[in-house]
């Protein structure tokens, strides 16, 4: 099985990383990541990547610093270095080149030509070594590029000539190899060319050649159009062979614009469907919830940290959401943490990311939730779950906006809207001294409290209906209304498990119903007869009963501050022995 390609990628900023990892990943690469120019270097060196992508603004060790380090050890020498740069000015990419840089990629970036270019790169730097085995399988590997790929001799005869290139000049491969270049680029393009390919003593090999916007070509029916290129060359057999990658800049404008006008289709779709979520589901015809709805336009606008709190099944993530979207970060991303679905030995790692060997386990560097939520918002949801020890450095975030990443010493600066969420009294969690009554402060500059469905009945009709349309448009079926007698029933009911609840018996509805009137088979659920008396337990019966719930309340902490001991009033010694006498463990 061949090897993967391995790609470093060295750049400062946590969110472009996580976008590189995702996007040379799904192209079938293995990633490496360095964070500053000195990592890069470090990791370059005894990883031996095929490629490098190097961003050029890093603190300390610039870009440009780092390409001429790599160029100037051995064992890195080799390795093509691709500059990622929203640098426009034409310097500063010469700059690259002369630093070592075979090729760049501006940024924004687009993922097609991201993959592109490092393919292009990858391919060349393999041909460099086989290319005096074979021409012929060097044509064939070409072929795959998807920019335009142009081989010429000493002469200046086009001896390679790509299926891309076949579409950029329009003109077959068979017309076009062993004519000369010149057929096709103008006399300012094709003058460049002549001053790279001149031989000069004692500047072999020769540097690769940015030709910068400006300059055009002629394809084989006369029109002209521009280009933007790079021109390298190579020795074959004691003859230097020169490789030209074109690209056509109108094509490129054209794609540009293209993505732009499918990244506003995508907002406009994401917002219709937030909407159709958001707005249905928090419907609102009841006072109650109507104070709700006010304060999310209250606090949407600012960056205050909003705690949400509720019985469970009340709608808090969507809360949530339609905060996150009513704020000036909607455009950026929405990261949710439910911090009682990760162990409490991983969870740090979780929201702040940990170095490589931090632990057991870690084996390479990972970047936290709070990172990917730069700029944007971040839901914590069962917040109240998060472990004592953990809370001093979320205080520490909330405060100061920095932290750092378990196992590591550097400190990251991080600006992310806070949201949190509970179905716990945290104010009791305070007094027994399972919360922090500093980080509940600071988490509580602006409470919403959702209420039971029990209280706000008049919002039911609205919900039932917008749950009836959804789960219909889902499963194909046409359900025109809700029975009256029905609808009163659902009214009605307690609902102790809050909207949730109603969701669910809806979806099961429409699932069952054949025709265009709502039906709910066997339901509400019948009242059982007068259930037989429960048998009387033992006092060893109760006490156990009740140290498994104080113990699962405060996480199987049994001594120290805040644990159970402390909350039963015993000395650590005497709950451990009752516990082993109970036969108490902790199920794993």
């Amino acid at each position: 099985m061949t090897p993967k390609p391995v790609i470093l990628v060295a750049d400062d900023t946590p969110a472009n990383l996580s976008v590189l990892l995702e996007v040379l990943g799904q192209a079938g690469f293995d990633v490496l990541i360095a964070e500053d120019g000195e990592s890069a270097v470090q990791r370059a060196s005894y990883a031996q990547p095929d490629l490098i992508l190097l961003d050029i603004l890093m603190p300390e060790l610039d870009g440009f610093a780092t390409c001429e380090r790599l160029k100037a050890q051995r064992e890195t020498r080799g390795i093509p270095v691709i500059f990622m740069t929203a640098l426009a000015d034409t310097v500063d990419k010469v700059r690259g080149f002369d630093a070592g840089a075979v090729d760049y990629v501006t940024k924004p970036f687009q993922p097609e030509e991201l993959i592109a270019r490092v393919r292009t790169h990858l391919t060349i730097q393999r041909l460099r070594s086989e290319l005096q085995e074979s021409e012929e399988r060097l044509s064939r590997i070409f072929e795959s590029a998807m920019d335009a790929i142009v081989t010429i001799d000493a002469a200046g005869r086009i001896t390679l000539f790509n299926a891309a290139a076949e579409q950029v000049f329009r003109c077959g491969a068979t017309d076009a190899v062993g004519s000369p270049f010149t057929r096709f680029a103008s006399e300012t393009f094709a003058s460049v060319l002549a001053d790279y390919t001149r031989d000069k003593h004692g500047e072999e090999p020769k540097r690769p050649l940015w030709v910068p916007e400006g300059l055009t070509a002629v394809r084989a029916d006369g029109e002209d159009f521009p280009l933007e290129a790079t021109i390298s060359s190579v020795l074959a057999a004691g003859a230097p062979l020169y490789t030209i990658i074109l690209r056509d800049v109108n094509e490129r404008r054209r794609a540009e614009t293209e993505c732009r006008q499918l990244q506003g289709l995508a907002r406009s779709l994401q917002e219709e469907v937030q909407a159709a979520l958001g707005e249905g589901e928090l419907a609102a015809r009841s006072a109650a919830f109507a104070g709700v709805m006010k304060s999310i336009e209250q606090v949407a606008p600012t960056d205050s940290t909003v705690l949400v709190t509720g019985e469970t099944g009340t709608g808090k993530e969507l809360v949530a959401r339609a905060i996150h979207t009513q704020s000036g970060r909607k455009d950026k991303v929405l990261v949710k943490v439910n911090c009682a679905a990760i162990p409490a030995g991983l969870i740090e790692s979780e929201l702040f990311g940990h170095e490589r060997g931090a632990f057991t386990g870690a084996v390479a560097r990972k970047i936290g939730r709070f990172e990917l939520a730069h700029e944007g918002t971040i839901f914590l949801d069962e917040i109240g779950d998060l472990p004592l020890d953990l809370q001093p450095k979320l205080l520490r975030v909330l405060q100061e906006g920095e932290f750092e990443r378990v196992g590591g010493s550097r400190t990251f600066k991080v600006d992310a809207r806070v949201i949190a969420a509970t179905n716990r009294d945290l104010e009791a969690a305070c007094r027994q001294g399972r919360f922090r009554p500093d980080l509940f402060y600071r988490l509580n500059v602006f409470p919403v409290a959702l209420p039971p469905l029990r209280e706000r009945k008049e919002d039911i009709p609205a919900l039932v209906g917008c749950f009836v349309e959804k789960y219909s448009a889902r499963l194909g079926k046409r359900i025109d209304r809700v029975p009256e007698r029905l609808m009163a029933t659902l009214t009605a009911y307690a609902w102790p498990g809050n909207v949730r609840e109603l969701e669910h018996v809806i979806e099961r509805a429409v699932i069952v119903t054949d025709g265009p009137l709502l039906a709910v088979p066997d339901w509400p659920p019948r009242r059982r007869g007068t259930a037989a008396p429960a048998p009387v337990a033992t006092l060893e019966q109760v006490e156990r009963a009740h140290i498994m719930d104080v113990l699962e309340s405060v996480g199987w902490r049994v001594s120290g501050d805040g644990g159970a001991a402390q909350l039963l009033g015993l000395p650590a010694t005497t709950l451990e022995s009752r516990m082993k006498k109970l036969g108490i463990s902790r199920k794993r």
